[in-house]
């Protein structure tokens, strides 16, 4: 029954943003996110990890007017990521403007491949189709969502733009390593909670886990790394960034393995400090603790 709910409820949004004015998007998806708040959809799990982020940085009431401020934000990303099905690859740079190509194209003549640090940081996939539109095609890692009608029209979405996905397989490494190998350029989102095969390192203060493979991949290859992220400037309106990331190898993998991986979490929660609202903070960010903090589960 969830699943039948969640279906028609998706198919319902796919047709408000076809027959309505673009101009009206960012209205209702700000009303759709208000909508979400009230609900409780996920409420609990913002609050704690605002909690955990900020702690007594935020009063109760400005946490209350920050938590509404994401919901906004999140409801109007869910409806432009939406209207990407219906904007032209041609027209996608009046919705975003990008700095740092000449980064990527100074990293890609390299010739070892690049890999780009994504992250679920203002509207994730607009600066994918406009990196993959304007600079080179991504070949992205991507999770299968659980709703597979929203699976399918994310895809297909990306796939307009140029983007290519790799879905979680057995044949995924493989897949990923050829791309690299290939002098390419390999995108993945590391900032997502992952419960095994992890490291941990410091974010916000606390210990959080991540996964091994974005940065295992930048290791075995020597590649540059690029990190990005995005931000609303406006209706409709966002301005991306590229930024390369340096490091030096010691030669100790373990090390590198962790260093590097807190230096693109560092990079990442120095955006979120700047700008809160426009941060993914329904994700159970710190759900998988170190072996010596077993216990209850902190959500």
């Amino acid at each position: 029954m969830k699943n039948r709910v969640e279906y028609l409820l998706f198919q319902f949004i796919l047709l408000i943003v076809r027959i309505i004015p673009a101009k009206a998007i960012p209205v209702i998806g700000r009303r759709f996110g208000m909508a979400l708040f009230y609900l409780g959809v996920r409420r609990k799990v913002v609050q704690k990890n605002l909690k955990i982020a900020f702690g007594s940085e935020l009063t109760d009431e400005t946490e209350k007017q920050l938590s509404k401020q994401i919901y906004r934000n999140s409801g109007t990303v869910l409806f432009e990521i939406l209207l990407m099905k219906y904007i032209s690859p041609e027209n996608l740079g009046t919705h975003i403007q990008l700095e740092g190509l000449d980064i990527l194209h100074e990293a890609i003549a390299e010739g070892k491949g690049v890999v780009i640090a994504g992250n679920h940081f203002g509207n994730w996939e607009l600066i994918s189709a406009a990196i993959s539109t304007q600079g080179s095609p991504i070949y992205m890692y991507a999770g299968k969502q659980r709703n597979n009608l929203f699976d399918r029209v994310l895809n297909e979405i990306r796939q307009r733009f140029g983007t290519v996905t790799i879905s979680k397989s057995k044949t995924a490494t493989i897949e990923m390593m050829k791309v690299l190998k290939s002098k390419k350029v390999l995108g993945m989102a590391g900032d997502l909670n992952v419960p095994h095969n992890t490291l941990f390192v410091d974010f916000f203060g606390v210990p959080a886990a991540v996964g091994r493979g974005l940065v295992s991949f930048v290791l075995s290859r020597k590649t540059p790394l690029i990190f990005i992220w995005c931000i609303r400037t406006g209706p409709l309106q966002h301005k991306g960034f590229l930024s390369r990331i340096p490091y030096r190898l010691t030669g100790d993998k373990a090390v590198d393995l962790v260093t590097i991986s807190q230096t693109l979490v560092h990079a990442l929660e120095e955006k979120i400090r700047e700008y809160p609202d426009q941060y993914f903070w329904f994700n159970k960010r710190w759900k998988t603790r170190p072996e010596h903090e077993k216990g209850p589960d902190i959500y």
